[in-house]
């Protein structure tokens, strides 16, 4: 749903003064803020006041004060707690007690990437709200990307080939909002040209020069064994987008263990091609490019331990302060890039 269908949708119900909004799906749930923002405008006729806090550098009563406080700027507060699965047990009570006797002139939201089932999701939260004020998103499916990617093509009056469908998806989060971007540019780079097709060498070109650093382009340098170009790179997703810091380490899982089968499947002597056939890798040949790189650049034994320690770092991550995952994810990497 967009922003806009969403604001229509709140304005005929009512701004509730509490949601939670878990799950991994960014770019549907900025909508969702968004609007919230924008039912609190119209309402009041005056843009309501933002902040943005995480629980390893604000403390519950700090910010509930701000949250029944009045502004010197703004009649309304909008608050979004962010990371909400890692509150401990007397910050959900401060809360719980808040969400009790909320402020009629604050919207409060707390938001997690954790999705119900999850070690980590904050159960006794969602238990402390009413159904209506909880909602999940969730990442959508691999071939509902696919659709989506399709449909906003189709809706602009473009085609755009499988092959090119695969390698957007490799490049980009698959949240809705990294799409959105990603669809964007390359639609604005194919122009009035309505009867060409977009092919995988169409896509490799526009993003490669419009894309901001990603996972992907993050595990591409790592494939080269770039150690300032990783950084670099992780730098700059972390500028770009602080969540990250938490999400990046289990994004990368993935990838890197494909690269380990990859090499297994190529050191007995299966041609590089049907290896990548046979792992099914996406991404064409700009992927397979990526994983010939790391072929070459790492041995088996180091593909193993560096996979062994990022599984060990992504379970130490739920419970763990955000800088301190920077700076131990920044340390993984070094290590790995080392050998």
């Amino acid at each position: 749903m967009s922003q806009t269908a969403d604001t229509v949708l709140l304005m005929r119900q009512k701004v509730l003064p509490v949601y939670f909004f878990p799950g991994p799906e960014t770019g549907r749930k900025k909508n969702r803020i968004d609007a919230i923002n924008s039912a609190m405008k119209q309402a009041d006729g005056q843009e309501p006041e933002f902040h943005r806090f995480y629980p390893f550098d604000s403390a519950p009563d700090q910010i509930v004060s701000i949250l029944r406080n009045g502004s010197l700027f703004s009649s309304r507060r909008l608050i979004q707690v962010a990371d909400a699965h890692t509150l401990k047990k007397p910050d959900l009570q401060i809360f719980k007690d808040y969400i009790n006797t909320p402020s009629p002139e604050a919207v409060l939201i707390f938001t997690t990437d954790e999705t119900p089932g999850s070690r980590d999701y904050p159960r006794e939260l969602a238990k402390a709200l009413p159904k209506a004020a909880v909602e999940v998103f969730w990442e959508m499916f691999e071939r509902d990307k696919r659709g989506w990617v399709m449909r906003f093509f189709r809706e602009k009056g473009l085609r755009i080939a499988p092959e090119a469908v695969d390698l957007l998806l490799d490049m980009t989060e698959g949240t809705t909002e990294a799409l959105t971007e990603a669809c964007g540019h390359l639609a604005f780079a194919s122009g009035a040209d309505k009867g060409k097709i977009i092919n995988e060498e169409d896509a490799d070109s526009v993003l490669e020069h419009s894309r901001a650093e990603t996972v992907y382009t993050l595990f591409d340098r790592f494939c080269k064994r770039d150690l300032t170009g990783v950084l670099d790179a992780w730098r700059k997703i972390v500028h770009s987008d602080p969540m990250m810091a938490d999400r990046a380490p289990a994004l990368l899982l993935n990838p890197l263990i494909n690269l380990r089968d990859f090499k297994v499947l190529v050191s007995r002597g299966l041609p590089r091609e049907q290896a990548a056939q046979e792992l099914k890798l996406r991404g064409g040949k700009r992927a397979l490019r990526s994983y010939n790189n790391g072929v070459s650049a790492f041995s088996q034994e180091e593909l193993n331990r560096a996979l062994d320690k990022l599984i060990d770092l992504t379970a130490w991550l739920r419970s763990a302060p955000r800088e301190s995952g920077h700076l131990k994810f920044e340390f993984w990497m070094c290590r790995a890039l080392a050998g």
